[in-house]
C-alpha cells in the first residue's frame, strides 16, 4: 500500500479541512473481505518540502498501528527538512526510509 502525499505536510493545512479526530485515523484502511492484508506500507513523501510535529505524529501513530499487525512501514524520499525532523525526534531510529519506492520494496 503506498500513500503519496505532496505539498507541506502540517497541522495548519490539515485541521483546516478535517477535525482533529479524524485526523489521527487519517491512514486507516480496510482490507477488502477475502484479500491479503498488505504487509508493507509505504509513506512517500518525495513531494513533501516539511512537516511539522502533527503530521509527524499521525505517521507514527500510523506505524505503531502496524507494527502491533506485523505490517512494515518505510518513508520513501524524504526531503532534507523532513530527515531533519526525522533525526530530532529519533523518528528515524523507528521508521525506516528509502530513496525510491523500489528500493523501499526491495528492503
Amino acid at each position: 500500500m503506498i500513500y503519496r502525499i505532496s505539498g507541506p505536510f502540517n497541522a495548519r493545512d490539515m485541521y483546516g479541512s478535517m477535525k482533529q479526530v479524524a485526523l489521527g485515523n487519517i491512514f486507516d484502511f480496510k482490507t477488502a473481505p477475502g484479500a491479503e492484508t498488505p504487509t508493507l506500507h509505504l509513506f512517500d513523501i518525495s513531494a513533501v518540502p516539511q512537516m511539522d510535529s502533527s503530521a509527524l505524529g499521525t505517521i507514527v501513530s500510523h506505524f505503531i498501528s502496524c507494527r502491533n499487525k506485523g505490517i512494515r512501514v518505510v518513508a520513501v524520499a524524504p526531503s532534507p527538512n523532513v530527515i531533519q525532523l526525522f533525526k530530532f525526534t529519533k523518528v528515524d531510529t523507528l521508521i525506516p526510509t528509502a530513496e525510491t519506492i523500489e528500493e523501499a520494496l526491495g528492503a
